[in-house]
């Protein structure tokens, strides 16, 4: 998608505007201080969910799978075998075949993710842990960052950025999916179009760029990022021929 189909002015004015709603909407984020270990863990199992599908997908996804209690801390916190067939029943459509529900909502990578899933529950809750215990050790978002790459099966660094924000951990992170690159090549803070990001070296230094413009705009990465993936995911429906 070259930068010369597009109006650059008129996609920053759309990213202003986006950021005007959210402010004349009050828009906060969550606190992560004040959620339950239930949200908490919500939160990482969707954005584990959210790798490379559509957000509505994964939405469906993790929908199904608190319809069935498998959220819930007696769930997620002992007999993990069960726990990882029960997750991968709700992801493959089979709790939906059994409730006479359409099949093809199905997940498609459930086989992988139900894995992930209850990976992630072993290593966080195996011991008596939590979320909330595993973040309260870290010094920083770069940490805290790094140590879910690391440590928590299905995260990558945009995922665990996602997850960052999305409890409001911090503001000053970035998430950087495809979208957000697409919009960093065209206003010239990446030499090419980058996909995807998989080192967190790599991930910093891209995100160190967008943290720069965004306050360049006014906003903090958190709430500049979110406009922009509105922005560019809209502009990109519309023009289907931009590739």
């Amino acid at each position: 998608m070259a930068a010369t189909h597009i109006s650059l002015p008129a996609i920053e004015n759309a990213i202003r505007e986006v950021c005007f709603a959210l402010d004349e909407n009050d828009h906060q984020s969550p606190s992560w201080a004040k959620m339950t270990e239930d949200d908490l863990w919500r939160e990482l199992v969707a954005c584990i969910l959210g790798s490379r599908v559509r957000f509505e997908v994964a939405h469906s996804a993790v929908e199904r799978i608190e319809k069935t209690r498998l959220l819930c801390q007696e769930r997620r916190s002992s007999r993990f075998d069960h726990y990882e067939r029960d997750v991968l029943d709700a992801l493959s459509g089979k709790t939906l075949a059994e409730d006479g529900a359409d099949t093809q909502s199905r997940y498609p990578f459930f086989r992988i993710r139900a894995n992930q899933i209850r990976r992630a529950a072993e290593r966080l809750y195996g011991s008596r842990g939590s979320v909330r215990e595993f973040l309260d050790n870290d010094r920083d978002i770069r940490e805290a960052r790094r140590r879910l790459v690391s440590e928590v099966p299905g995260l990558g660094p945009k995922q665990a950025s996602l997850f960052l924000r999305n409890i409001g951990y911090v503001a000053n992170v970035a998430v950087l999916d495809v979208h957000v690159l697409t919009y960093m090549s065209w206003v010239g803070l990446t030499d090419t179009l980058v996909k995807s990001v998989s080192t967190i070296r790599k991930y910093e230094t891209l995100e160190d760029s967008f943290i720069e413009h965004s306050y360049s705009f006014g906003y903090t990465p958190d709430r500049f990022d979110l406009a922009v993936w509105v922005v560019v995911k809209v502009a990109k429906e519309e023009y289907k021929s931009w590739g």
